[in-house]
């Protein structure tokens, strides 16, 4: 799979909340860095979506670009505009990086107004 496919299938299922197809497309060594979160392995961010994923119908795909080792995104999911890099190679996604605006998450905004 080239690495706008991965790209895609990887908000796709994201955004579907589809962990089995996720975990399909992360590499052994996967690493997640975030404006929230840091996870150095794969089952780390795994399990940080298990119980907390919930699909999004109004996601939508805004934009995908690659080069020769990696694929950038820019999509919608429940209202925040997202964009993910994602470094890839032999096939699957072995690093990405998360960039949202994270005032505009509810549990966020809540915890930043009780400090």
């Amino acid at each position: 799979m080239d690495n706008k496919s991965l790209a895609e299938s990887f908000v796709k299922n994201f955004c579907n909340a589809n962990m089995e197809g996720i975990d399909s497309l992360l590499s052994a060594q996967f690493k997640l860095k975030g404006p929230l979160f840091t996870f150095n392995t794969k089952q780390e961010y795994l399990n940080s979506l298990d119980g907390n994923l919930e699909a999004d119908p109004d996601a939508e795909i805004l934009s995908i670009t690659e080069s020769k080792d990696e694929a950038a995104a820019f999509f919608t999911y429940k209202g925040n505009i997202i964009g993910q890099l994602f470094r890839c190679n032999a096939g699957k996604i072995y690093e990405t990086m998360l960039v949202f605006d994270t005032k505009n998450m509810p549990n966020v905004a809540l915890e930043n107004e009780r400090r």
